[in-house]
């Protein structure tokens, strides 16, 4: 008799461990698939911005950015040394954008960027945009047409120095992309173009998302028209490096929050949801045009 209960408590001690170790799996287990189904925040530069403002001027006593516009000779100066295409070229993410009068969502990833080899204002451009699920091949150009040096008394001096900024710029010019030709619902988009861009002692020619510039800080923006091939009508379209810099001013209280953002619910209708999933849809074939 104490033989057998003594073998029901070895197996009862063997159940439990048991018992306690699936439990233990099954938790490790939910834990991983809500971690990769976790969605990753969207972001933006507000913080970063923030973080350089000196902190002897307060939000309410920011004052505005000086532009000193370059005349051609500067702008060849620098242009002809400078290669701007890997600022303009998308690398991990695709730019968001909104389209037509009801600024549903579109995005545009340009995968090939190259600069002209005689016209230093010229960059060569191949990519895709997606709008709706539909995703379309284009060619174009960007053409660089005024250029200005900023000066931002808002920055700390001394973060901005430890950074190696040398000089922060602003240049301005207008854009083609055209989309393929047997591509349904295909068109051109044209349009201006607005970019910020820092050099630095000892590191590369890079983006700047951190003044108040004219296009608010969002690296660059593209603002235009779409005109369909087939019926010549025309819808207005803007995107960007950071959208949230500006697109609260598009839509209202299109975004909400500062770092971390969630897009208000009432525009997921638009194709806009809280998160930014990156599918990576631009690799999915190449561009053959």
């Amino acid at each position: 008799m104490k033989k057998h209960l003594a073998q029901i408590a070895v197996f009862a001690a063997a159940f439990t461990i048991c018992l306690f170790g699936l439990m233990q799996c099954t938790q490790k287990a939910a834990q991983q698939t809500e971690k990769e189904e976790a969605p990753t925040p969207l972001t933006t530069h507000t913080e970063g911005a923030d973080t350089l403002r000196s902190e002897d001027i307060a939000e309410s006593e920011i004052k505005p950015i000086t532009l000193k516009w370059l005349p051609s000779t500067g702008m060849h100066a620098l242009l002809d040394t400078l290669d701007l295409s890997d600022i303009i070229v998308s690398h991990d993410w695709a730019e968001l954008g909104f389209y037509g009068a009801d600024r549903y969502k579109i995005e545009f990833y340009f995968a090939e960027v190259t600069k002209d080899e005689k016209d230093p204002f010229l960059y060569h451009i191949v990519g895709k945009n997606r709008h709706k699920k539909v995703v379309t091949d284009f060619k174009g150009t960007l053409r660089i047409d005024s250029l200005a040096q900023i000066t931002d008394p808002n920055l700390d001096t001394e973060e901005v120095s430890d950074m190696g900024v040398q000089r922060i710029y602003s240049a301005g010019g207008s854009f083609t992309l055209a989309e393929d030709s047997l591509s349904k619902y295909s068109g051109r988009f044209t349009g201006h173009h607005k970019m910020d861009f820092a050099s630095y002692d000892k590191a590369p020619t890079e983006i700047w998302f951190f003044s108040d510039t004219p296009n608010k800080g969002s690296g660059i923006r593209y603002d235009g028209v779409w005109t369909s091939y087939k019926t010549g009508k025309s819808k207005p379209v803007i995107w960007s490096k950071d959208l949230f810099r500006f697109a609260n001013d598009i839509l209202k209280e299109f975004s909400i929050g500062e770092r971390d953002v969630e897009i208000n619910e009432k525009y997921r209708s638009l194709g806009w949801d809280n998160f930014w999933e990156n599918d990576e849809w631009w690799a999915e074939s190449k561009v053959k045009m």
